[in-house]
């Protein structure tokens, strides 16, 4: 398990809900990095329309707590 207290000063300014590019850029990874986590390792995001996707942040944080055991 990721240290919580890393992971919420992380994301401790970020809004309630992010883009997948918010969030590729916060991690430093591209966009399609954050997608394939969505489909290949169960991260949350939620379609508002067909090209229009966000990621709550505290789904982003519960996925980022235990991404270090996924493979």
């Amino acid at each position: 398990m990721n240290d919580p207290t890393a992971i919420d000063h992380l994301l401790r300014n970020q809004p309630e809900m992010l883009t997948t590019e918010e969030v590729a850029e916060l991690m430093r990874v591209e966009r399609p990095t954050v997608l394939r986590w969505a489909s290949d390792y169960g991260l949350k995001i939620l379609s508002i329309g067909p090209r229009i996707k966000r990621i709550r942040r505290e789904d982003l944080r519960e996925f980022l707590l235990t991404s270090d055991e996924l493979q």
